[in-house]
């Protein structure tokens, strides 16, 4: 596939790496860093564009940005995505990770949905980038369990096959609401590995008893 990313700082420009080894053909766009976007792109084998360029270069744009910077990285996108597969990566949290700005009646995915009214918009959190950057969880027993949710079936099995290439398991956490449980249970994980020093080497397994 094709897949725009709009966001290329640690958690974009690492899975722009990792999908294009999968064989996935990568556009990065938007980072305050030119050097860091040429960077991702030269690393990844991938080329760099506007957000514009990435929206409709992809069949699948992976949205991976500040929750600060999400309306400037989509105030001139929505057009381009319409019809297409959209991966939200947003978390709201605060600035200094003490928890989130939106909560239990929306979320960081359903206002990336309201923005992009005419895409097919999954949310997908990932562990950290600094996880994704050193490939620990491919040395586990068990593939740590990755949560995905959205409204469209279709949109679903495409964002379910490329977690799958990275190594874990993807389980579908049902509509795009569930995003309101899953964003905070991301933010558990930011406590845990900051606050409680358990590092960014950890993860979720979802064990069937």
């Amino acid at each position: 596939m094709k897949i725009g990313i709009i966001g290329s700082g640690n958690m974009g420009g690492c899975l722009g790496k990792l999908w294009s080894r999968a064989g996935h053909h990568v556009m990065f766009s938007f980072t305050l860093d030119p050097k860091a976007l040429d960077e991702a792109a030269a690393s990844a084998g991938g080329r760099v564009g506007t957000v514009i360029d990435a929206a409709q270069f992809g069949d699948v744009v992976l949205v991976a940005v500040p929750w600060t910077a999400i309306d400037i990285a989509l105030k001139d996108a929505a057009p381009a995505l319409a019809g297409k597969v959209v991966i939200s990566c947003n978390n709201p949290l605060k600035a200094d990770l003490s928890g989130l700005l939106l909560g239990t009646e929306t979320s960081g995915a359903e206002e990336v949905a309201r923005r992009l009214s005419t895409a097919k918009v999954v949310e997908a959190l990932f562990p950290f980038a600094q996880q994704l950057q050193s490939g620990t969880w491919q040395a586990t027993k068990q593939r740590p369990t990755q949560f995905y949710c959205g409204d469209d079936a279709d949109a679903k099995r495409v964002v379910a096959t490329l977690i799958d290439e990275l190594g874990f398991d993807p389980v579908d956490a049902g509509p795009l609401t569930s995003a309101r449980f899953l964003e905070p249970l991301g933010m558990l994980m930011v406590q845990l590995a900051y606050r409680q020093g358990m590092g960014v080497n950890i993860g979720m397994q979802l064990a069937h008893l």
